[in-house]
């Protein structure tokens, strides 16, 4: 087991693995941790896409809806458990849940649609965006203006290297106080997942939804986004897949908040691949609230 506690992280090679742990049951082999040293939100998301996928052989998934109940030490490992719900001709459902201590820490609902070629069909145009050569990466943005924010936050984005960040504009990045509640980047994904491979498919892109969900919910709202002095937490994160597996070796992240107020704040997005086709849409909503400057936000 390998521990993820803030030092160097893994790339997604190692993060998407789950070893054998009975029947419809895995662990985790290697943990992501966010700022505070739990569990990273989007690789719940990532195993739980993975093992209901392993549970359904064959089946695609087109929708995952799923619930942050508790921190889990990113320091030991989690347990998958997958509940084999429905297999339909056309759908099928699984229900997965992380555990750690025997506490219930995650709980994702997935559901499975066969891909029906010749159907209605629109998507909605990317937007526009400088190309990725063109941009610097998020963190290379963070390390250059290290000694304004959060040491423990700035080690955190130093050290996550399972996906890159490049914001059109580096400040959706680092806070834009009276600026407008969206962002714009692209992700790559480290590595991408390999041709055939659909399940790599599936849990890279859930892993990547959460790289920056909730940036938009919060630009507005602090001189730094990276500062410590807001407190961000995932609390509830649904993914809506679009189109049947693909190579994506970045993908492009629109997002935007409608709303914050009274501690929380929403966010949707759409992803889309280097082309401009729609592959996932989202949403989450997050715990946004002002912190005492001698507390450490936890961050997913």
């Amino acid at each position: 087991m390998k521990h993820q506690t803030g030092e160097a992280s893994a790339d997604l090679t190692e993060l998407l693995q789950l070893r054998p742990a009975g029947a419809d049951a895995w662990h985790s082999v290697s943990n992501d941790s966010n700022a505070g040293g739990e569990v990273f939100g989007g690789q719940y998301l990532a195993l739980a896409v993975k093992a209901a996928m392993l549970s359904a052989p064959g089946r695609m998934p087109h929708m995952l809806s799923a619930f942050f109940l508790r921190g889990a030490r990113a320091s030991a490992p989690v347990l998958y458990r997958v509940e084999r719900t429905r297999d339909g001709r056309g759908f099928a459902h699984r229900r997965v849940s992380a555990w750690q201590a025997g506490q219930e820490a995650f709980r994702a609902e997935v559901s499975f649609h066969e891909w029906e070629a010749g159907q209605p069909a629109h998507a909605t145009p990317a937007p526009s965006m400088p190309p990725l050569a063109a941009l610097r990466s998020h963190r290379q943005c963070v390390l250059d203006r290290a000694d304004e924010l959060d040491p423990l936050i700035v080690r955190r984005v130093a050290n996550r290297v399972a996906a890159e960040i490049y914001f059109a504009d580096p400040e959706e990045g680092l806070g834009k106080p009276g600026g407008s509640p969206k962002s714009t980047a692209w992700l790559r994904p480290v590595p991408p997942p390999g041709d055939g491979d659909a399940i790599g498919y599936y849990a890279t892109l859930a892993y990547v939804t959460d790289a920056c969900a909730n940036f938009a919910g919060r630009i507005m709202h602090a001189p730094q986004l990276h500062d410590g002095s807001l407190a961000s937490v995932s609390l509830n994160h649904a993914i809506w897949f679009h189109r049947p597996p693909q190579r994506i070796d970045r993908l492009l992240y629109a997002v935007e908040s409608p709303f914050a107020g009274g501690g929380l704040g929403f966010n949707r997005g759409t992803l889309f691949d280097e082309g401009g086709a729609v592959l996932a849409s989202v949403t989450q909503e997050a715990l946004i609230r002002r912190r005492p400057a001698d507390d450490h936000p936890s961050q997913s």
